[in-house]
């Protein structure tokens, strides 16, 4: 398979490296996955809700309930590495205890102002 070569140099888009991260809990700790991520400085975040998937917990499926604490979200947020470092080790200590999963990985940004 041929590397992709979407930089700079070949879209004429200037590029800045950033962390992206994605959790999935139970939709009652979303205040605090987002409260934690607007103390380490995060600018934004998308919150998906009503999450399904398999896993070694077994399956999830998003059903329409009355309170919507009792499903499964997905939020994400893109940010310079030492924030999203401190928003997963702020995680960990949730994760250890609850169901839940947390992604961190490297994207690249073209809108800088968003982020910053």
């Amino acid at each position: 398979m041929e590397q992709l070569q979407f930089d700079e140099e070949n879209t004429g888009i200037p590029l800045t490296k950033m962390l992206k991260i994605e959790v999935v809990v139970s939709g009652e700790h979303q205040e605090l996955v987002t409260g934690m991520m607007q103390d380490s400085g995060v600018t934004g975040y998308t919150i998906i809700n009503n999450v399904s998937g398999y896993g070694h917990g077994g399956s999830h499926e998003a059903r329409l309930l009355f309170n919507d604490k009792a499903n499964l979200i997905m939020i994400m947020a893109v940010a310079p590495e030492s924030v999203i470092t401190n928003i997963a080790k702020g995680l960990k200590t949730l994760l250890e205890g609850q169901s839940g999963v947390m992604f961190v990985s490297e994207v690249s940004v073209a809108r800088l102002t968003y982020f910053s």
